[in-house]
C-alpha cells in the first residue's frame, strides 16, 4: 500500500484565555437560561390559572374513561351467567356433564377476559371449563362418590379434542359447599361474591353465580362466571391515562382486586389456602400515600358512578388522584382508583401556551447566532480533522493529527495519533494471527485415511483464529490397511498458546505413534514433555486409541479425556467407553493405562469429542449436552461416517444461532463395518 503523501497542515492562531469549550458553554447556556427564565415568569404569571382549570378537566375525562373500561370489563359477566340461567331448560344440558362441558367452554372462549365457566348440582357433581395463567384451556369434572370426590381433568387440545391432565380419587372439592354456591342458592337469584380464594388453584378470585331452579321453585345447580384476581390485574396493567399513571381496583372496605404490579401466586391443589391483600399489604408507598389521603365518604355506596379527585404529595412530587366508585350487584361497591404525577398534565399544557413558544423560539434564535459566531472560530481546526479523517480513511495510516487551535483540537489531535498508532500495530497481529491460523490448520488431517472395514470422519472447528484442539489418523501398516490409530486432545484455554502446545504434541505422536507400540508409553512420553515444557502451568486433555478392523476391538489410554460414545443400532441403547487417567501436564510421573475394548459388531458407532461438543451454549446459555448429541447420532447412524459427523455440525450451528463460539469443537466418528478377517 502506497500512503498518500499528507497534505501541508493548516496551522490556526494559537488561542488564548478560555477553551473553546468554556466560551461556548458559558456563551450558549447564559443567553439560553436568560431568555428562558424570562419566558417562564411571563408565561407562569398569565396561565397558572387555566392551566389548573383544564389539568382538572384532562384528569376528570381520562380517569372517567379507565373506570369506565374497568366497570364494563367486570359486569359483562352479569349477562352471560343470566343468558345461561334462562338456557338451563332450553338447550343448556345441565344433566349431562359431557355435553355441558363443551356448551361452558364455547363460552369461556367467546369471553377471552373470564377465567372459570361452571355449574355444580345438589348432587355434589361440578363441570367447569377454565383459562390457565399459561392460556391453556381445560376441562374439570367431579363427582361425590360413596362420600368422596372424584376428579378428571382435561386439556383441550387445539383441534378441539382432549386430553387427560390429571386424576384425583378424592380432591376434596364440593361445590355445594363454597361461597359461590351458598351465596347463590341462600338468595335465590344472581348474586357477586366478596373476594374469596379459589378452591384450587390458591389464588384470590371474585365470582359472579345465579342459581338455575326447576319447575316448583327448588334450587337444581348454580351456574358461574369467574374472574381470578391476575385477570383483573392484567385488565388494569394495560390502562393508563398518562405516561407515569397507576390503576388499581380495590372494595370499598379496601381488599385489593386489581394491582399492575401484584399478582396471586397459587399453585394446583392448594385447596383454599391464599390470602386476601388489602391495599396497606401491597407495600407500595404511591399506594400508601393515595390510601392516607382518600376520604371515606368518597367509598360511600352510590346508586350511579361517583367520581371524586384530590391532590397529594409524595417524595417530592404532586400527584394527581381520583376515585370512582360503582355498584356490583346489589351488595358491592368497588372503586377505581387512578394516580398520575401533576407534572403529566401540567408539562402539555404549559408546552401549549403560544407566549412561551414566542420566547422559546427567540431564545433558539439567539443561541443559533451565537453557535454561528463561535463555529467560525473553529472551523479551521474542524476542516483540518476532516482531512485528517479523509487520509486516514483512504488508507494512509501514517497520516499525523495536527490541528491546532484550542486545547480540547490539541489533546484530540495527541488522542488520534495514539489510535493510528494503536490501529497500525493490531493489523500487524491480525496478519500474524492470520498465518499462524493458515498453519494451524495445514496441521490437521485434510481427509480421512481409507482403512479396510472402518468408516471414518473427523472435523475441528475453532472459536479463536488459532485453537488447542487437535485430532489426527495414522495408518500403522501401509501394506494392510486394516488399523488406525485415533488422537484427540483438547489444550487448556485457546489461542496462540494453546496452539503452541498442540503443535508440539503433534510432532511427538507422529514421531513416536509408529515405532512405540504401547500406547501406554506413547502417552507417558506425551506426559513428560509438557510437563516439562509448561512446569505445570498449562495442561491437556487427550485420547488415544487404535482401532482394528480384523478383530473389531479398540486399544485405548485416555489422559483425563471424556469417554468414548458408542452407539449400537441393533437395540438403540448408548454406551460410555474409556475411562481414563490424569490429563497431561498435570504431573510428570502419571502412569498411563492401556485398556482393550470387547469386539464392536458391524454398524456400531464411536463418536470420540472434546467438551466444546457439548458444552456448546445457545442465546439463552443452555448448553447443546450429551443427550442432544445422542439424538443426532441415533436419527443419522444409519448413514456414513461423514454423514453423521455433517449432522452433529449441522445441530451444533442451529442450535448455537447468532451466539458466538466461546469453545474449540473437535470429534471423530468411526463406523465399524464387517471385519476384514470375516469369511
Amino acid at each position: 500500500m502506497n500512503p498518500i503523501a499528507p497534505a501541508p497542515p493548516t496551522t490556526a492562531p494559537v488561542a488564548h484565555g478560555l477553551s473553546f469549550r468554556t466560551k461556548l458553554v458559558l456563551g450558549v447556556c447564559g443567553l439560553v437560561l436568560l431568555t428562558g427564565a424570562v419566558v417562564l415568569w411571563l408565561a407562569h404569571r398569565s396561565t397558572r390559572a387555566s392551566t389548573e382549570a383544564l389539568t382538572g378537566a384532562v384528569f376528570r375525562e381520562v380517569s372517567a374513561r379507565a373506570a369506565t373500561h374497568t366497570h364494563a370489563f367486570v359486569l359483562r359477566a352479569a349477562p352471560v351467567v343470566e343468558s345461561l340461567v334462562q338456557l338451563a331448560d332450553n338447550g343448556l344440558a345441565v344433566t349431562d356433564h359431557e355435553r355441558i362441558a363443551a356448551q361452558l367452554l364455547a363460552v369461556l372462549r367467546a369471553n377471552p377476559g373470564l377465567s372459570w365457566v361452571s355449574y355444580g348440582d345438589e348432587a355434589g357433581t361440578f363441570t367447569g371449563a377454565y383459562r390457565t395463567p399459561e392460556g391453556t384451556l381445560r376441562i374439570n369434572h367431579s363427582r361425590m362418590v360413596a362420600g368422596k370426590t372424584k376428579l378428571v381433568e382435561y386439556d383441550v387440545l387445539p383441534g378441539g379434542s382432549r386430553k387427560v391432565f390429571k386424576t384425583d380419587d378424592d380432591s376434596g372439592y364440593d361445590p355445594r359447599t363454597r361461597p359461590f354456591y351458598v351465596r347463590a342458592k341462600a338468595l335465590g337469584r344472581l348474586v357477586w361474591l366478596p373476594p374469596y380464594v379459589f378452591y384450587n388453584q390458591g389464588v384470590p378470585g371474585i365470582s359472579c353465580a345465579a342459581p338455575v331452579k326447576d319447575g316448583t321453585g327448588a334450587v337444581r345447580g348454580v351456574l358461574s362466571v369467574d374472574f381470578d384476581l391476575n385477570a383483573l390485574s392484567d385488565f388494569v396493567s394495560g390502562l393508563s391515562v398518562s405516561a407515569h399513571s397507576r390503576v388499581f381496583l380495590f372494595t370499598a372496605d379496601g381488599s385489593l382486586l386489581a394491582h399492575p404490579d401484584h399478582r396471586g401466586v397459587g399453585a394446583p391443589g392448594a385447596r383454599d389456602s391464599g390470602k386476601i391483600l388489602t391495599l396497606a399489604d401491597v407495600g407500595d408507598p404511591l399506594v400508601d400515600a393515595y390510601r392516607a389521603n382518600l376520604r371515606p365518604e368518597y367509598l360511600t355506596s352510590a346508586t350511579s358512578d361517583d367520581f371524586h379527585r384530590f391532590e397529594f404529595r409524595h417524595a417530592d412530587t404532586d400527584y394527581l388522584g381520583s376515585v370512582t366508585t360503582f355498584r356490583v350487584g346489589d351488595d358491592l361497591v368497588w372503586a377505581v382508583a387512578v394516580v398520575a404525577p401533576k407534572s403529566d398534565f401540567v408539562g402539555d399544557v404549559w408546552r401549549t401556551q403560544v407566549l412561551a413558544l414566542v420566547a422559546a423560539a427567540l431564545a433558539v434564535l439567539a443561541a443559533v447566532v451565537l453557535a454561528f459566531a463561535l463555529a467560525n472560530i473553529v472551523s479551521r481546526p474542524v476542516s483540518a480533522l476532516i482531512g485528517f479523517m479523509q487520509r486516514v480513511g483512504g488508507g494512509d495510516l501514517e497520516a499525523k493529527a495536527e490541528f491546532g487551535g484550542s486545547r480540547e483540537f490539541r489533546q484530540l489531535a495527541d488522542a488520534l495519533n495514539r489510535m493510528i498508532a494503536d490501529l497500525r500495530d493490531r493489523l500487524r497481529l491480525r496478519h500474524s494471527l492470520g498465518i499462524a491460523m493458515e498453519v494451524q490448520q495445514r496441521l490437521l488431517p485434510t481427509a480421512a485415511p481409507v482403512v479396510r472395514g472402518l468408516d471414518v470422519a473427523g472435523h475441528s472447528t475453532y472459536c479463536d483464529e488459532t485453537g488447542g484442539d487437535y485430532y489426527d489418523f495414522l495408518v500403522l501398516d501401509k501394506a494392510a490397511p486394516n488399523a488406525v490409530l485415533v488422537a484427540l486432545g483438547d489444550v487448556m484455554g485457546h489461542g496462540v498458546a494453546a496452539a503452541l502446545v498442540m503443535a508440539g504434541v503433534r510432532a511427538v505422536l507422529r514421531d513416536r505413534a509408529v515405532v512405540a507400540g504401547d500406547l501406554a508409553d506413547l502417552m507417558g512420553r506425551l506426559n513428560r514433555l509438557i510437563s516439562a515444557d509448561h512446569g505445570g502451568d498449562r495442561f491437556m486433555t487427550m485420547h488415544l486409541s487404535v482401532i482394528d478392523s480384523k478383530t473389531g476391538t479398540m486399544r485405548w489410554v485416555s489422559a483425563g479425556h471424556d469417554p468414548v460414545i458408542v452407539y449400537d443400532p441393533a437395540d438403540g441403547s448408548f454406551a460410555e467407553v474409556g475411562e481414563g487417567d490424569l490429563p497431561l501436564g498435570v504431573m510428570d510421573d502419571t502412569q498411563y493405562r492401556e485398556q482393550t475394548s470387547a469386539a464392536f459388531p458391524p454398524g456400531r458407532v464411536l463418536f470420540i469429542g472434546t467438551d466444546g461438543v457439548w458444552e456448546m451454549p445457545n442465546v439463552t446459555g443452555e448448553q447443546f449436552g450429551k443427550d442432544r448429541l445422542r439424538d443426532v447420532i441415533r436419527a443419522s447412524a444409519a448413514g456414513s461416517a461423514d454423514s453423521i459427523a455433517a449432522a452433529v455440525r449441522e445441530h451444533l450451528t442451529a442450535f448455537r444461532g447468532d451466539v458466538k463460539s466461546v469453545d474449540d469443537v473437535t470429534f471423530v466418528v468411526i463406523k465399524m463395518g464387517t471385519p476384514t478377517g470375516a469369511e
